[in-house]
């Protein structure tokens, strides 16, 4: 990947596949080389500040897991099956042995589709990767709190994913209801993921990943404490290292995109490896 950051306003377009029996929504913009990003628990609603920066200089591929956003629900019943869905779909859209960006629930699938296929990335970069657990430091049951909560502790900065992700005028009560009911799918996956606890046993997997990977994780994370960038980079084999983004919290993505951006094209800071 080059260096530096750019923030770029390339086009973007969404389009819709067949994965298995699911209906799937993909955006993409940008040229040149291929880079995948696999969202978290947020979903995928909009195309954000963060893929237009690393659309500046790569084609970005970003789908909407099945049961997030617009995409399909899943018939998923467990966590293979969802792994499994999670597989075809990187086939499907094109990031088979391709760089990706994932982000926590959706960097936990991503790990679990390395180990059981050592070509499906070439590299990793995991924001905020869900998929541990220690008992001395948990990570919040974000799922206990109310609704308008939640954000707190998803985000350093609510707002900005508020504004990004706000209802356009004009919109019929249709339109309405199909975002909001879009809202709730994405609220109910995620919580499927990571309830009661986000530990499915992956630990006992990592050492099978091979392809280099470098951990990103915000400083102000109040849903996973940020201790366990260490704990996964001491785990994976071919960890570069770890980057703490200062000001950023678990959706670091949307918190930090010019930063977070920079790190994914510069590789793990120096002082961290």
């Amino acid at each position: 990947m080059s260096n530096g950051s750019r923030t770029g306003t390339a086009e973007a377009t969404t389009r819709v596949i067949e994965v298995g029996t699911a209906k799937v929504a993909v955006h993409e913009l940008g040229s040149g080389a291929v880079l995948g990003y696999v969202h978290g628990l947020t979903g995928n609603p909009v195309v954000h500040p963060f893929l237009h920066d690393l659309a500046g200089d790569h084609r970005v591929i970003a789908p909407s897991l099945p049961g997030f956003d617009a995409s399909d629900a899943p018939t998923a019943r467990t966590l293979h099956e969802r792994v499994f869905l999670a597989s075809e779909a990187i086939d499907a859209v094109g990031l088979t042995g391709a760089p990706v960006v994932a982000a926590s629930v959706g960097a936990m699938l991503a790990l679990e589709v390395a180990a059981i296929r050592p070509e499906a990335f070439s590299s990793l970069v995991l924001l905020a990767p869900l998929g541990l657990w220690d008992d001395a430091e948990p990570i919040h049951d974000v799922w206990s709190e109310r609704t308008k909560v939640q954000p707190e502790y998803l985000f350093a900065h609510p707002d900005r994913f508020a504004e990004q992700t706000a209802d356009p005028e004009g919109l019929s009560t249709d339109e309405l209801m199909e975002r909001e009911i879009a809202r709730y799918r994405t609220r109910r996956s995620a919580a499927s993921l990571m309830w009661p606890i986000p530990d499915h046993g992956l630990r006992e997997r990592l050492h099978r990943i091979t392809c280099p990977v470098h951990v990103i994780w915000g400083a102000d994370d109040r849903l996973v404490p940020p201790s366990y960038a260490e704990r996964f980079c001491e785990l994976l084999p071919a960890c570069r290292g770890v980057t703490i983004i200062d000001g950023a919290g678990h959706a670091l993505e949307w918190d930090a995109p010019a930063e977070v951006a920079a790190a994914v094209r510069n590789g793990p800071s120096p002082a961290r490896m």
